[in-house]
């Protein structure tokens, strides 16, 4: 199938009634003062066919302004040559603007030439091209304008106008390999660099000056990029200067600027704002006023109506949280084992008492004996006088008590051991039910809890509960002087420089928890149509091959250090030892003991008068029930 069809148009309609004519007319009603003058339909077709032999393009797409009537024979020549032309090449036509959501892009192949007949930059149809081909203009794309002139007016005054105003308009909507062609065969393009400027190229236009797509960077020639430069460890700050701009992102920001010869232009002091808010910022940019920044950010699904680049990296979204260092050494013997190793030594010692207490050959059996024997062997103290016992049977329980209390005894003590070379890691948050029950407040910004909002299943009610929303400057000022009275939610390159921050303690004051979303693409701001978008993304692939990432980010790092803008932790404490208290579960229990004991000596003491007495209040109660009798 060579062509398509739009807007109720069949490639017969357009054969019968085309524009390309000197008998061309508007079909609305023009002024009197105003003459829509045509254009050379050989011209036209000449640079159509001298573009199409260097470039061989896969599909041509018109775009016919509705203004201009097609109701005349004369561009019947015209299409019948250019079907001859390019006889092959598939043809979509577009008219109404009742299409302007239809993307082209799910239409077409690549290359594509396209098409515009308009009368001028205010002909609805611009409209109509600007949003089917929105993510496409960097097509090669040819205006053909219908100017309409005024009589009274110098003729190429009044067009050099129109063609000024066209262009102007094209290069707003970022059509970045645009051509004009208008009346008596003018030529004109549109230089952007370093500011924006019509050029007549109509007797010195080359095919090569139609596309930049062979260069792996433009030469904007000193272009200028207007864009805020905002605190945001560590990916942007400004030095001790306050012109010197510093950072991770900063970095890469100009690298790319002095990649594509541009220069940056900091519009700070014209902002509001004088805190790093991002969804202000990325506002300013939808809205036009800018057309990158120098700011990354870690996009959170699309929380914002802004086209962003090509990514520079993955992240993660992680709560950090305060690294504990409480811990109980009175706790280290009970935790030297676990519950259920205790709780299986202790149904071992019930057991094997009642084993020893069936399987002993004295008399009268003695089960407290039974269970001394137990305990004693299982800390590896077997009483020696037991192990006389003869009788096949006991060896055979001796044997296994050795067995058991070896093993059980070394493990013990090779644990202990160890927390006296090295204390054991205290537990730590790392779960939701952790946060909700230490009771920590998590700080966030207005955008991130709206994210949190979005995923009820991974952060119940429970949780946002103890989520505090506050300002940028607010939420800056806790985190990067790492307040330990609060968590954060941090992507993964900033963790990294937290992190960097804290390597040379022993207990870092801060650690990342398991609680994650992700993984997120770390990007900067750009229009999707945007002419630095092709040189960006090939300045991306460069630095992340070349490794400059990592260059960047010690780079930042110690310049942050030298400025002040954080504190680099070191450990300058000495070890400590192990107090009393790490034998606290020790001594309550010795002293539990000495009270058993001591209750049960006394009771012994006295047990014999206790039954002498026991023994002289029967024999009184026997007479006394004698005498009732």
């Amino acid at each position: 199938m060579d062509s398509w069809t739009m807007g109720n148009w069949t490639m017969n309609d357009l054969q019968a009634e085309l524009f390309f004519s000197q008998h061309s007319t508007v079909r609305l009603e023009m002024p009197p003062e105003m003459e829509l003058h045509i254009i050379n339909n050989s011209f036209v077709l000449d640079v159509i066919w001298r573009i199409n032999r260097s470039k061989k393009f896969k599909n041509f797409i018109f775009y016919i302004s509705e203004q201009l009537n097609l109701n005349n024979p004369g561009g019947t020549e015209f299409f019948q040559n250019f079907f001859s032309k390019f006889p092959l090449v598939p043809r979509i036509f577009v008219r109404h603007h009742d299409y302007s959501p239809v993307l082209i892009r799910d239409l077409i192949s690549t290359p594509a030439l396209v098409l515009v007949c308009t009368t001028g930059h205010h002909d609805p149809i611009m409209e109509v091209a600007a949003q089917s081909l929105r993510g496409m203009r960097w097509l090669k794309t040819v205006f053909i304008l219908f100017p309409g002139l005024h009589r009274d007016i110098d003729k190429r005054d009044a067009l050099w106008g129109n063609v000024k105003s066209v262009l102007d308009w094209t290069w707003s909507k970022q059509f970045t390999s645009t051509l004009l062609l208008t009346i008596e065969n003018s030529l004109f393009a549109l230089n952007p660099y370093p500011t924006p400027r019509v050029e007549n190229k109509t007797h010195s236009w080359r095919v090569n000056d139609f596309s930049n797509e062979n260069r792996n960077a433009i030469n904007t020639k000193g272009y200028q990029i207007r864009t805020p430069v905002l605190s945001d460890l560590p990916r942007v700050f400004k030095g001790t200067d306050q012109r010197t701009v510093y950072g991770t992102s900063a970095s890469f920001f100009k690298d790319f600027l002095e990649f594509i010869n541009a220069t940056m232009l900091d519009t700070s002091g014209n902002l509001t704002i004088k805190s790093f808010d991002l969804p202000y910022l990325l506002e300013l940019v939808t809205q036009g006023v800018y057309e990158t920044l120098i700011h990354s950010f870690t996009d959170l699904s699309g929380n914002y109506s802004v086209s962003i680049s090509h990514p520079i990296g993955i992240n993660d979204w992680c709560i950090m949280v305060p690294y504990s260092n409480e811990q109980q050494q009175e706790l280290y013997v009970r935790e030297a084992l676990q519950n259920n190793v205790w709780l299986l030594l202790f149904l071992t010692v019930i057991y094997m008492t009642f084993a020893v207490w069936l399987c002993s050959p004295r008399r009268p059996r003695d089960l407290s004996g039974a269970m001394l024997q137990c305990i004693c062997s299982i800390t590896n103290n077997p009483p020696l006088s037991i192990i006389q016992e003869s009788t096949l049977r006991m060896r055979f329980l001796y044997l296994v008590f050795f067995i058991m209390g070896l093993n059980c005894s070394n493990m013990y003590i090779s644990k202990m051991a160890s927390y006296l070379t090295s204390s054991p890691t205290p537990r730590q948050l790392n779960t939701l039910q952790d946060i909700v029950d230490a009771d920590l407040r998590i700080l966030v910004q207005a955008y991130e809890y709206d994210r949190l909002l979005r995923s009820p299943e991974t952060y119940p009610p429970r949780f946002m509960q103890q989520v505090e929303v506050v300002s940028a400057e607010i939420l800056q000022t806790h985190r990067d002087t790492l307040n330990a009275s609060f968590g954060f939610f941090v992507p993964t390159d900033r963790w990294d420089f937290i992190n960097m921050q804290q390597r040379h303690l022993n207990h870092p004051n801060f650690r990342l928890t398991d609680i994650c979303s992700g993984p997120f693409y770390h990007v900067f701001p750009m229009h999707l149509d945007s002419h630095l978008r092709s040189s960006h993304q090939n300045f991306i692939l460069i630095a992340q091959q070349a490794g400059l990432e990592v260059h960047w980010k010690s780079q930042a790092f110690w310049e942050a250090l030298r400025m002040h803008h954080f504190q680099l932790f070191v450990d300058d404490e000495e070890p400590t030892p192990l107090s009393m208290s790490f034998l606290a579960s020790v001594m309550r229990t010795w002293c539990l003991g000495l009270l058993l004991a001591g209750f049960a000596f006394a009771l012994e003491m006295k047990w014999p008068g206790y039954a002498i007495l026991m023994l002289q209040l029967k024999g009184i109660w026997r007479q006394f029930s004698r005498g009732k009798n």
